[in-house]
C-alpha cells in the first residue's frame, strides 16, 4: 500500500506558527513605538511645566510601570509561541516514523485496508457463558458473526474480509461488537483493539500531529493521536522483499560457480584422454 505525508497540512501548520510568532514580533514593535511616543510627549510636558506647580511624578511613573507588565506579557506570549512551535515540531517527527509500520490502537473501527484481512482483538473481564463476534458495515448491517473464546483476557482474531456467506466484502471501515454474557446472563463489559497500516501523516495547528489508518477508495479512514498508539509493529514486507532478491542473487551465483566446475571438469577430462591416446 502506498504511503504518503500531507505536506500541505505540515506547511500548514508552519505557516499558522510562522503567523502567531508574527504577531508577537508585531505587538512588540507597537508597544515601542508607543513607549517611544510616551517618552516624548512626558519629556515635552517636563520641559514646559509651571515651576510654581510641577507635574505629579506619581502618574508617569504608573504609566511607565504599566508600559514595562505590557512589555513582559508580550515577552512570555512569544517565549510560549516558541516552546509550542517546537513540542509540534517534535511531535510531528515522532509521528512520521509510524507510516507505513502497523499500529494497534483501542476502539471498534475496523479499517478493512487490504485483501489479507484485517486485526483486532478483544479483552473480557471474567469468563463469558457465551460470547459472539459480530461485525458491521457502514449502514449498521452485520456482515460477519461467529462464536469467540469465552475465557477471561485477551484474545486476537483476524477477520479475512469475507462475510457469513463467504463473499468478500469491498475496503473500508467496519465496526466490530462483541456481546458476551457471564454466567448470571448479565452482559460483559468488553474493550476492543484494532490493528492497521498507518497511511498518511496529517498536522494542524490545532490538533498538532494525526495518524490516518486509510481503507477502500472511498476515501474512509481512522484517525488517531500519536499518544493513542498501544503497539507497533515494523513492515517486514520490504525486508523480507530485500532478502529474497539477495536470495535469488545468490542461487544465480552458485549456479553460474557450478556450471564453470562442471566446464572445468570437462576439459580436464578431455585433456586426460588426448595425453593417454599419445
Amino acid at each position: 500500500m502506498t504511503t504518503a505525508v500531507d505536506n500541505s497540512a505540515a506547511n500548514a501548520a508552519s505557516a499558522a506558527n510562522s503567523a502567531s510568532t508574527s504577531k508577537s514580533t508585531t505587538a512588540k514593535a507597537t508597544l515601542g513605538t508607543n513607549f517611544n511616543t510616551f517618552l516624548n510627549m512626558l519629556t515635552t510636558q517636563l520641559k514646559h511645566q509651571d515651576p510654581l506647580s510641577p507635574m505629579d511624578s506619581t502618574q508617569f511613573t504608573n504609566q511607565l510601570v504599566q508600559f514595562s507588565s505590557v512589555e513582559q506579557q508580550i515577552n512570555a506570549n512569544s517565549n510560549l509561541e516558541k516552546l509550542i512551535k517546537l513540542q509540534t515540531a517534535s511531535q510531528t517527527a515522532q509521528a512520521i516514523s509510524y507510516v507505513g509500520q502497523t499500529v494497534e490502537v483501542a476502539g471498534s473501527t475496523l479499517p478493512l485496508q487490504n485483501s489479507s484481512g484485517a486485526s483486532f482483538s478483544y479483552t473480557l473481564p471474567s469468563n463469558a457463558s457465551s460470547c459472539e463476534v459480530q461485525i458491521k458495515d457502514s449502514t449498521g448491517n452485520i456482515v460477519y458473526k461467529s462464536n469467540a473464546e469465552t475465557s477471561a483476557g485477551r484474545h486476537e482474531l483476524t477477520w479475512d474480509g469475507t462475510d457469513t456467506n463467504g463473499t468478500t466484502q469491498k475496503g473500508g471501515l467496519y465496526t466490530i461488537n462483541v456481546v458476551a454474557k457471564g454466567s448470571d446472563g448479565a452482559a460483559l463489559a468488553v474493550s476492543t483493539t484494532v490493528t492497521g497500516s498507518v497511511t498518511k501523516l496529517s498536522n494542524d495547528a490545532t490538533n498538532g500531529a494525526t495518524l490516518e489508518l486509510g481503507a477502500g477508495t472511498d476515501g474512509a479512514k481512522v484517525s488517531v493521536t500519536p499518544d493513542q498508539v498501544l503497539a507497533v509493529t515494523a513492515d517486514t514486507s520490504l525486508v523480507n522483499a530485500q532478502l529474497t532478491a539477495a536470495n535469488a542473487q545468490y542461487q544465480a551465483a552458485l549456479a553460474q560457480y557450478n556450471a564453470l566446475k562442471a566446464a572445468e571438469a570437462s576439459n580436464n577430462s578431455s585433456s586426460s584422454s588426448t595425453t593417454t591416446g599419445q
